[in-house]
């Protein structure tokens, strides 16, 4: 399927209250990503739950990007959590898309500007296994802008999930992985979640989730087979790129 030819068309997703469409890193292919642009375009595009990437600077505070490294989205160098936010604040997060101007935003004020019916889920993003700071901060926002209801909390480091249930376990929040064998840890996380890759989600892993009542959110599918296959085993969320696959756009 080519989506190009529809890039810039004004779509809506039925409402399904039993699945999630979530728009990854905002809409990383109409507008930078994990930009409140990026963010902005999911929301014109029908989303009504977004995924958003988070890490901490060098001064504590938690920003919206999937990378550590600056070259790979930005005209900056270096790595973020070597950053205070006030130095990332000169620096272009849409250098890679001609002629747009995009900064790298704080979680706060993006959370603070998205409509409060919009589900959120945060990924957070850590170097250190044993990171509690960053999973404190991230639950220091939630908490102040009163939104846990609409937020998973997600992450491939199972310490940062294990540490968000220790501090307050009424948040819901899903392991990441893309190799079948983390399963086995996540009688230690207690996720309400599993978030596996979806080309490691077999009939056996559905099965496994539904015995032990964890939501499924698979990650990231961009064919509308891989859509309709999903859709048919009934999982919670899907992660996608591309709102122009999904089969109930209308």
């Amino acid at each position: 399927m080519v989506f190009g030819a529809r890039k810039n068309k004004k779509i809506k997703i039925k409402d399904d209250l039993n699945l999630n469409w979530y728009g990854h890193r905002g809409l990383l292919n109409r507008a930078p990503e994990n930009t409140w642009r990026g963010f902005q375009a999911a929301l014109d595009a029908g989303f009504r739950a977004i995924e958003i990437d988070v890490l901490q600077t060098k001064d504590g505070k938690i920003v919206c990007t999937h990378n550590f490294d600056l070259e790979r989205e930005t005209d900056g160098n270096g790595y973020i959590d070597y950053k205070t936010l006030s130095e990332l604040k000169t620096i272009n997060a849409g250098a890679k898309w001609p002629n747009i101007e995009a900064k790298i935003p704080t979680l706060e004020s993006v959370l603070i500007q998205l409509p409060t019916e919009c589900q959120v889920n945060i990924e957070i993003k850590t170097r250190k296994l044993m990171d509690w700071s960053t999973p404190i901060e991230v639950i220091k926002i939630i908490k102040k802008l009163k939104i846990q209801k609409g937020v998973i909390i997600s992450s491939f480091n199972p310490m940062v999930l294990r540490i968000i249930k220790c501090i307050d376990n009424t948040f819901e929040t899903g392991l990441l992985f893309e190799d079948i064998r983390t399963v086995g840890l996540i009688s230690f996380v207690c996720p309400n979640y599993i978030h596996p890759r979806s080309d490691i989600v077999t009939g056996d892993l559905i099965e496994y989730a539904k015995r032990y009542k964890l939501g499924i959110n698979v990650w990231t599918v961009n064919s509308r087979v891989g859509m309709k296959f999903f859709i048919e085993k009934k999982v919670e969320g899907i992660i996608t790129d591309y709102p122009e696959a999904i089969p109930n756009v209308i």
